[in-house]
C-alpha cells in the first residue's frame, strides 16, 4: 500500500503515541525529538492534543508523558485488558452480593488510582459508582492494596509526585507509617481505609496480583461508616481474601469462568 490517502500529522502523532505506549518508564521531550526527529514545537502540539484527549498524562514534577486513562479505558472495552479485567466482573457481583456495599475496580495511573469496572450496592445509602474517577493512591484501601506490592523506590517516585497531602482529620501524611501500613497490607493481603479520603466513608481494599507479584489493578469494597462497621468488615475479610486469590488466579490464567 502506498502513502496516498495518508495524512502525515497523524501517523506521526500515532508513532510518538506508539513510542510511549511501549516505553518501560516515563518520555520526555527531548527523548522523542530525538527518536523521531520531529521538530520540537510539532512535539510539543502533539503532546498537548493527546493530554486534553486523555490519551497521554504528564508527571507536573518532572513535565514527561505517560499513557493515559483514555489508554486504560480502550483496553478494557476492546482489547487485551479485557480478556484479563471483564472476567472479573461476576466476581465484583459476587462481593457486593456477599459484602452488601459498592465494590469498585482500579487500575494505577501515575500516581492515581483510575476506577475502571464496579457495581453498586442496593441499599438507599451507599457509595455511587463513579467510572473514570481518580483518586490518591496513599490515602485509600484500593491505592494502598496497589502500592504495597510495589518496590520501594517505585513508592517513592509516586509519593514524590502526588505528596501526602493531609484530606481528612484521619489522613496519614507521615511517609513512616505509611510503609508500616503498607508492610501490613502485604502481611494480611487486604487494605483498611476509614475516613481518611471521604467523610463518613469506611473501605477495604484487596489486590489483584499478576505472576511477578505486582499489582495489576485492586478492588475496594466501600460503604457508609454506619452500616460498614469494624465488625461489618471484619465478618467481609475472609470471603475478600477469598476472592483477591481467585481474581489473582484469573488474571495469571490459572482459573477461568
Amino acid at each position: 500500500m502506498g502513502n496516498k490517502g495518508i495524512i502525515k500529522s497523524v501517523q506521526k502523532s500515532l508513532k510518538v503515541l506508539r513510542y510511549i505506549m511501549s516505553a518501560t518508564d516515563e518520555v520526555s521531550v527531548n527523548e522523542l525529538v530525538e527518536e523521531f526527529g520531529y521538530n520540537r514545537s510539532t512535539v510539543h502540539h502533539m503532546l498537548k492534543t493527546m493530554k486534553v484527549e486523555g490519551f497521554i498524562t504528564q508527571n507536573q514534577r518532572t513535565k514527561n508523558y505517560n499513557i493515559g486513562s483514555e489508554i486504560f479505558n480502550g483496553w478494557i472495552k476492546d482489547r487485551d485488558m479485557h480478556n484479563y479485567l471483564m472476567r472479573l466482573k461476576p466476581t465484583i457481583k459476587e462481593i457486593v452480593e456477599k459484602c452488601k456495599e459498592t465494590t469498585t475496580m482500579f487500575v494505577r495511573e501515575n500516581d492515581r488510582a483510575i476506577c475502571v469496572l464496579g457495581e453498586e450496592s442496593e441499599q438507599i445509602i451507599k457509595a455511587y459508582l463513579m467510572i473514570g474517577r481518580e483518586i490518591p493512591l496513599y490515602c485509600t484501601a484500593a491505592g494502598r492494596a496497589m502500592l504495597a506490592y510495589l518496590p520501594q523506590d517505585e513508592v517513592e517516585k509516586i509519593l514524590q509526585i502526588s505528596g501526602m497531602k493531609k484530606y481528612m482529620k484521619k489522613t496519614t501524611v507521615d511517609k513512616n507509617e505509611l510503609y508500616e501500613n503498607l508492610a501490613e497490607v502485604r502481611d494480611k493481603g487486604y487494605a483498611i481505609e476509614k475516613e481518611e479520603f471521604e467523610e463518613l466513608i469506611n473501605a477495604v481494599g484487596i489486590p489483584i496480583l499478576n505472576k511477578e507479584n505486582r499489582p495489576v489493578a485492586s478492588v475496594s469494597v466501600v460503604g457508609p461508616i454506619m452500616r460498614f462497621t469494624d465488625d461489618k468488615i471484619k465478618e467481609c475479610i475472609p470471603f475478600l481474601l477469598e476472592k483477591s486469590k481467585e481474581m489473582s488466579d484469573m488474571v495469571q490464567g490459572k482459573y477461568y469462568r
